[in-house]
């Protein structure tokens, strides 16, 4: 029988997030952000042309474009004070927790600030910055 995941899709203050269905334990695996992999030249018009959101740069050469909704990585939301990081594995993406997660609580990573400065044109909206 498959692993029931920890995570569910629900409503967030700024869209959708992903929320904890159980306590994630410090440096656990949460999930993978999946998705093609294309050229990063490429990425980077696709950026340019449409401004796709997805779009997560592996390295100089590979980007995962993770626009597909089969990607439940993408509802993870931006926090500067994040409890997950991004984490390169053996060529995936993964997202691990940098601390504890309790059961109901939304999933978050840093975007990092050209992400924030992008994308977030009234500036930060996560719940420290709001708060």
């Amino acid at each position: 029988m498959p692993r029931r995941k920890p995570y569910r899709i629900g409503r967030s203050a700024t869209g959708l997030g992903l929320f904890a269905t159980e306590t994630i334990e410090r440096n656990t695996d949460i999930v993978e952000y999946s998705g093609r992999r294309i050229r990063t030249k490429l990425a980077r018009e696709i950026e340019r042309r449409r401004g796709n959101k997805y779009l997560f740069e592996i390295d100089g050469r590979w980007t995962i474009d993770g626009s597909t909704r089969n990607n439940l990585a993408r509802y993870v939301i931006h926090a500067c004070r994040p409890n997950a990081e991004a984490v390169l594995t053996r060529g995936r993406m993964i997202y691990r927790a940098v601390e504890m997660i309790p059961a109901g609580t939304e999933i978050t990573v840093d975007y990092g600030e050209e992400y924030v400065e992008l994308y977030f044109k009234d500036g930060c909206r996560c719940a420290g910055c709001r708060a």
